[in-house]
Order: structure tokens, then sequence, then C-alpha cells
């Protein structure tokens, strides 16, 4: 990934290229409010994308994964919110498919 990221940097060749490869650190190391933001976001985005597929596709690691979304958005009340509300769709989902919630609930404590 950050040979990607650097070739990225140097096809940019300018100040350009530099920025987006600062933003791109800032926003894995979420050094900052707004990379915070943009991770959580960005975690939040993906188990949407989960609760709108089939769950043939769900691999089993993703079932617990609904669960631990809390790490991302903790820090921020109103992304709390919309991780709660994201979760709650997505436990939804499981026990639809008859999966075990109770299980995943006590495994991500």
């Amino acid at each position: 990934m950050i040979a990607a990221i650097e070739q990225i940097r140097d096809i940019l060749g300018d100040e350009h290229g530099q920025k987006i490869y600062d933003y791109w650190f800032e926003f894995e190391g979420k050094d900052t409010y707004e990379a915070k933001v943009a991770n959580a976001l960005d975690k939040l985005e993906a188990q949407i994308q989960h609760n709108e597929a089939d769950m043939e596709t769900w691999l089993p690691i993703e079932h617990e994964m609904t669960f631990m979304l809390g790490k991302h958005t903790d820090f921020d009340p109103v992304l709390t919110e919309l991780k709660n509300l994201i979760e709650q769709e997505g436990e939804q989902k499981l026990a639809a498919a008859g999966i075990d919630i109770k299980r995943l609930k006590q495994q991500k404590a």
C-alpha cells in the first residue's frame, strides 16, 4: 500500500502529489479529528454495503465485525448514533438469517 501512494505522489510530482500523500498518512494514522471522521465513515460505509448484500456473500468474520464498529466511532456522539443504526440493521439481517446474535455480541465484549 505504501508503494502505491508513493507512486501516486511521484506521478503527480508537484505539491498536489505531496498533499495527497500526506492526507493518506493522516487518514491511516487517524492523526486529526477529520481523519478520524473519514476513517469512521469508511468503516460504516463498508457495513452498509454488507447490510445491503445477500447473506451468502458474508464471511463468518463479517458477522462478528457487525458489532465491532464502536472502536471507530465512539469518539463522536453523532457517529456513535449512526453506528448504532447501521449495527441495528446488520443485527436484524443476521437474526433473519438464523445467526446467533447473542453469541456474536458476547464475542465482541
